[in-house]
């Protein structure tokens, strides 16, 4: 690589060391629900009936992840808010590595990590990974378990365990199931059915109360339980955004319920063909994606998915040459920085002083307030248009790139 590029992998790694450090002493109020959780297992105490922190928290997780979260309530505080911390951080690095390692670019093992660390630094810039760690959320874990199945040797026996156990933990990556069958890879997903049906088991055997309120009493299907307004924009969203254009809630409920639908059939399609043409990565950054938009309901540090977005991006930037078609990659990168902090929290609903957002209608509004989705949206149709534009280039083996690209940057 070019010394300016390593030079500016170097400074977002210093950045990235900066970020965690300081997120060592946040008040990581998600971390603290995820404690008490653990606690409510450890006394068999019930996990669903009321607020578990702060007298308004609710534990909205599987009774499975609260037996993993056990480990959390023997710390203290202060001890599982650094231990968390740094884990977040080593996961960060390791999901950045994972997918440079699975894009076609030919760089040593050092530049590769340096890569990746450049990229964790930049990302720790983003909402949704910045208040990962700042909540202590479990998001990253989730994600590392789905690019271990998805990003590795895919003959692997065990490829599929990682997603059926993420699933064990929140739904959403259940979706990735789907990915698996489109790609005709049967077995992987019939693994990701067990495993996940194993999770289920190990917590209906180890906490039967709760599990029974869980799946049996439709706690796992309730949106209300996560934030009681469903119009606010810190749903991210494709439910989200039809809640706050205006419609009636029963009409907005229908429309997405089908525009759902639709949206993960166009992403099965086009994750299924980028697979094909060995673009991995962003397959899986497409599936992940797609899940966080199709959710009742998604907050912004659930859109991690950004990572191996950006790694796919930042591969498409560091090619020699470009392509014509490699130009349709430049509107999702441009959206990227948008979901900086400071530029969503433009339309964040009205504080405890009721005060309104500063951008509070308009297009603009419209823009900033679901922008993870427009993200989303916008990768998929250039998705669409750069599969169509290389549609006469010669298929190559399922699931593997064209071959190396040399990188003279």
């Amino acid at each position: 690589m070019r010394p300016g590029v390593q030079v500016a992998a170097a400074l977002a790694c210093l950045f990235g060391l900066a970020v965690v450090v300081q997120s060592t002493g946040a008040e990581t109020i998600d971390l603290a629900v995820y404690r008490a959780g653990g606690q409510l297992a450890l006394d068999g105490g019930a996990l669903y009936d009321g607020p578990v922190f702060r007298g308004d928290m609710l534990f909205t997780y599987t009774p499975f992840a609260a037996l993993l979260f056990t480990p959390l309530a023997m710390l203290t505080p202060a001890a599982a808010t650094v231990a968390v911390a740094l884990l977040n951080a080593a996961l960060l690095v390791w999901c950045a590595l994972r997918c440079w390692q699975a894009t076609p670019l030919r760089v040593g093992r050092g530049q590769r990590l340096l890569l990746a660390g450049g990229t964790a630094g930049v990302l720790l810039a983003t909402e949704a990974v910045h208040a990962t760690l700042f909540l202590g959320q479990v998001n990253l874990l989730l994600m590392a378990l789905v690019l271990w199945d998805l990003l590795g040797r895919e003959s692997r026996r065990t490829v599929g365990i990682g997603i059926g156990i993420a699933a064990g933990i929140k739904l959403t990556p259940f979706l990735l199931v789907g990915y698996l069958l489109v790609t005709r890879r049967l077995r992987a997903a019939v693994t990701s059915v067990v495993a996940f049906a194993g999770t289920v088991l190990v917590g209906l055997v180890l906490l039967p109360g709760p599990s029974v309120t869980f799946w049996l009493g439709g706690t796992f299907a309730d949106p209300t339980r996560v934030y009681a307004d469903v119009t606010s924009t810190h749903n991210q969203s494709l439910r989200g955004l039809l809640l706050r254009s205006g419609l009636s809630q029963p009409v907005a409920q229908l429309l997405w319920m089908a525009a759902a639908a639709a949206v993960v059939a166009v992403t099965f399609l086009l994750a299924a063909r980028a697979y094909r043409a060995g673009e991995r990565v962003l397959a899986v950054a497409l599936c992940g994606m797609c899940g966080a938009t199709v959710s009742p309901w998604t907050w912004g540090h659930h859109w991690v998915w950004l990572v191996p977005l950006a790694v796919f991006l930042g591969g498409v930037l560091l090619r020699p040459r470009w392509a014509r078609r490699d130009l349709v990659w430049l509107a999702p990168t441009a959206l990227l920085p948008l979901t900086f902090p400071w530029v969503l929290a433009l339309a964040d609903p009205p504080d405890a002083s009721g005060a309104p957002p500063v951008l509070d209608a308009g297009p603009a509004a419209l823009v900033v307030g679901n922008l993870y989705v427009l993200v989303f949206l916008t990768t998929l149709a250039a998705t669409a248009w750069h599969l169509r534009a290389r549609a006469e280039v010669v298929p190559v083996a399922p699931g593997r790139a064209e071959g190396p690209v040399p990188v003279a940057v």
